[in-house]
């Protein structure tokens, strides 16, 4: 029986709840065959800032802990830089995640392991995509930007039992979870062909990881860029899995690995393809030189305000220290420690919508100072 048109392009899942990423509806062809047309994305997908992780309970210091985890997630994702976490201003950030939440709950899900059904607590929590992106600019990392390639997925697997490689298709997506979660993981999505009788023959090419001849079956699929796989049992022990990225047939990258977990082979087919996809569209603005900014703020009409906008500032992982200079009415005079240089600086400001970048103006002695307003 031919697959039915919904499952000729499988899109593989998030790791967050509920969330499906945009499949391709595919088309009927003259001949009978199926086929499918890439989905519009835009070119910030929001999905991106959103990240669950575990938790064991929902008390308010590992929710703190793991608002952080969820932050340095969506940083990966965001930059396409997988140690984008331990960055030293992004580290900052992590304490003090919650100022760039913009909204969070959590929820429980069951897995089995070792057949026996196991419940599991996470939290899931979406972020402020101009604070995040503000947040790489200031750190200097690049922002993976544009259309993201959704890399269509051809891996057959020779199990030794002696039947061969198979093709795996988009009736067997738990066999690829650990790709998959990688993938989303790093920012990347994949997806499955259907599996039909002409994709089943052509596994001889995929087992020869013949970019070209992939090409022309993935054309089908609206799919330029491909992920071609073989995993096998390895001569030594273990597995051994073989990878090539192309686009239109071209190579861009290819890899091997030998594990000894299943799992950890099929896995490995997505940091090298996030690598090279993310370094294609990277945008890189350099965060600037550090700066002691003389700076005023306006509207503060309580202890209330100050206190408030005090631990705001102290949230800001670009900002190494503040020190108080004088008050007079409204106005607070600082000086300003920044490990950027200033419009690094006021793009996070912008982006946490807590103060407002106001006209600049003169001290007493004509030099220029920067002004910042509490809004209302």
């Amino acid at each position: 029986m031919a697959p039915s048109p919904m499952s000729c392009l499988a899109a593989l899942l998030l790791g967050v709840a509920g969330l499906l990423l945009p499949a391709a509806v595919p088309a009927q062809g003259a001949a009978g065959e199926t086929g499918a047309a890439a989905a519009p994305a835009s070119a910030r997908e929001e999905a991106w800032y959103t990240a669950e992780v575990p938790v064991t309970s929902q008390e308010a210091r590992e929710r703190s802990a793991a608002l952080g985890r969820a932050l340095a997630q969506v940083m990966v994702r965001v930059t396409g830089q997988p140690e984008a976490g331990s960055h030293p201003v992004v580290a900052r950030a992590l304490r003090s995640a919650e100022s760039l939440l913009l909204a969070s709950e959590y929820r429980e899900t069951e897995e089995l392991a070792g057949g026996v059904p196991v419940r599991r607590l996470l939290l899931a929590a979406s972020f402020e995509p101009d604070a995040v992106d503000a947040l790489a600019v200031a750190a200097g990392l690049p922002l993976w930007t544009g259309e993201r390639p959704k890399p269509l997925l051809w891996l057959a697997i020779d199990d030794g039992s002696g039947a061969g490689p198979r093709l795996v298709s988009a009736q067997q997506l738990n066999v690829v979870r650990p790709l998959a979660q990688r993938g989303l993981e790093r920012g990347l999505r994949l997806s499955l062909p259907a599996g039909t009788a002409v994709e089943q023959a052509a596994v001889s090419s995929l087992w020869k990881l013949d970019a070209a001849a992939l090409a022309v079956l993935g054309g089908r699929y609206g799919a330029r860029v491909q992920l071609l796989g073989k995993i096998a049992r390895a001569p030594e022990g273990g597995w051994a899995a073989e990878w090539l990225l192309a686009e239109e047939g071209r190579e861009l990258r290819r890899w091997n690995l030998v594990d000894p977990q299943p799992q950890r082979a099929i896995a490995s087919g997505a940091d090298p393809a996030a690598d090279v996809l993310a370094a294609r569209q990277a945008i890189r603005i350099p965060a600037g030189q550090p700066e002691v900014l003389e700076a005023e703020l306006l509207g503060l009409r309580s202890a209330e305000d100050w206190l408030g906008v005090a631990g705001y500032l102290q949230t800001l992982p670009v900002l190494r220290g503040f020190e108080v200079q004088e008050a007079e009415g409204d106005r607070l005079r600082l000086r300003l420690d920044l490990a950027v240089d200033r419009a690094r600086f006021e793009a996070l400001l912008a982006a946490g919508r807590r103060l407002e970048v106001a006209a600049p103006g003169e001290d007493a002695e004509g030099r220029p100072i920067a002004r910042y307003r509490v809004p209302r």
